[in-house]
């Protein structure tokens, strides 16, 4: 084939003919080797595409592995534990509490040192290498009332702030926060901070103090089982729900109160073992069956359909199945499965507060709903609303938790101060049915299932209507049936 050929191109017109144009084409030779030259170019520029692709890569690696090794150093140098604890179920020893900046300063060095000791039994030799960083949330201004109340600090509106001030300079990392007056606010904060921190490689343990809330469950339900993450702390109002989750559980005993908050040395709750067992099942105490026969002959529409046990024990039963007194009381109602109202432990007042009680009640009788609820509304009241003691108050609360509230279950008052279960030990009506409390008040679950907000109910009138003498008594007439 020629190297050209010429291309003819005819134009129109009849009398004047187009010059002829010549194009050179190239040879297929050219074209193959040209075709060649550029695959040789196209994978030239692939493989340097890839030499770049694989230079990026080495060199993220090695970012990754710098960064690595920076949070590894990171985590060597500053490794931690958490403390988390709500102030408003955890109370602080009585001799800590009383003494003040010189309590709190106490108190964080206690609970150092108790923390340091759980912190050798579970993590060893990390143990010394770790920092122990505290923060206890609480309501101060409610917390200061009900410690006051007990007579454990004076009755200014912060009256506990010496305390948690001195107990935040006792060592850097401790914080004592005021979560202030908001619903729950302690429980926010503390959930914030245990998301924050549980999954931190720099944080090595969590020793969790909240376990009188059940709400916490479900915050610590997907750690369930983690005992090398997550360790739950004992106190007085310790829920067995958090038994469920398989963690470790220990006691803080020189640091935390392991019984209800009473408001005078002379409670004989301090008699009962501090140390609470495990409290028996709900109801299980004592079959029906045994108490058959005292209510043979007592025929009544509403006893078919009883429930088939009925719980009565000692008083170290009632103390350690009910829920002690404490700032969450002040605020929301304790109710178990079935929606029915469960009152705070209140333990039996000693002889001698009883005698300082009458002897009080011989100079006047005192107004019930003023001392126990806080106010009386009756303009006219002819009762007696001076200050007393805190004894008398216990007396007073001791009292009137032994004459059933007329709404029973149902009554959702924050200041009904009747009782709504029977806590009388080892109750007579097992035997003889003789108690102001029907059958389903010796019957209910204890274990508190959840707390709820009150509800504005009117108010019985019940200012002086109650008497020392009067709870001691077992008529079988004051007996009635819901």
């Amino acid at each position: 084939m020629s190297q050209a050929f010429a291309v003819l191109i005819h134009c129109s017109g009849p009398a004047k003919a187009s010059p002829v144009k010549f194009v050179n084409m190239l040879r297929d030779s050219d074209i193959d080797s040209m075709n060649t030259d550029l695959s040789k170019l196209s994978r030239a520029n692939e493989e340097h595409h890839d030499n770049v692709q694989t230079l990026l890569k080495k060199f993220k690696d090695l970012l990754d592995d710098y960064s690595s090794l920076k949070s590894d150093y990171e985590e060597d140098r500053n490794p931690f534990v958490l403390v988390l604890v709500d102030g408003d179920g955890y109370q602080f020893h009585e001799r800590y509490i009383k003494a003040g900046s010189e309590g709190g300063i106490n108190a964080a060095r206690e609970l150092n040192d108790s923390v340091r000791e759980l912190m050798h039994a579970t993590m060893g030799m990390q143990a010394d290498q770790c920092r122990i960083m505290v923060r206890v949330y609480a309501n101060i201004l409610g917390l200061s009332k009900l410690l006051a109340r007990a007579g454990l600090v004076g009755h200014e509106a912060r009256a506990l702030a010496p305390f948690t001030s001195a107990f935040n300079r006792a060592q850097d990392l401790f914080d004592f926060v005021d979560a202030a007056e908001k619903k729950e606010g302690s429980d926010f904060k503390i959930r914030e901070m245990f998301r924050l921190f549980v999954d931190l490689n720099q944080c090595r343990h969590i020793y969790f103090a909240g376990c009188h809330d059940t709400g916490f469950v479900s915050m610590l339900a997907p750690y369930r089982g983690r005992s090398d993450r997550i360790t739950l702390i004992k106190a007085a109002s310790f829920h067995r729900d958090f038994e469920d989750l398989g963690l470790p559980i220990k006691e803080l005993p020189a640091v935390f109160m392991s019984g209800p908050l009473v408001g005078t040395k002379s409670s004989p709750v301090h008699s009962i073992n501090t140390k609470m067992a495990p409290a028996p099942p709900p109801m299980a105490l004592r079959q029906f069956a045994n108490t058959s026969k005292s209510l043979q002959g007592r025929s009544h529409p509403n006893l078919s359909g009883l429930l088939p046990l009925l719980w009565v024990g000692p008083e170290d039963f009632l103390f350690a199945t009910l829920p002690p007194p404490s700032l969450k009381s002040e605020e929301f109602i304790p109710i178990n499965k079935d929606g029915e109202r469960l009152d705070t432990y209140c333990a039996h007042p000693s002889p001698d507060a009883f005698d300082a009680y009458h002897r009080r009640a011989k100079e006047a009788k005192v107004c019930n709903s003023y001392h126990l609820s806080g106010e009386c509304g009756d303009m006219n009241c002819h009762y007696d609303h001076s200050d007393v003691s805190n004894t008398i108050i216990d007396v007073l609360r001791y009292i009137c938790l032994q004459h059933p509230c007329p709404r029973g279950g149902s009554c959702r008052s924050i200041k009904c101060y009747m009782g709504h279960i029977c806590q009388k030990p080892n109750c007579k009506a097992v035997k003889s049915w003789q108690c102001r409390f029907n059958l389903r008040a010796h019957s209910v679950d204890l274990q508190v299932a959840q707390w709820v907000a009150p509800i504005d109910q009117p108010e019985e009138d019940h200012r002086s209507s109650i008497s020392a003498e009067s709870f001691e008594s077992n008529s079988p007439s004051t007996v009635f049936f819901s």
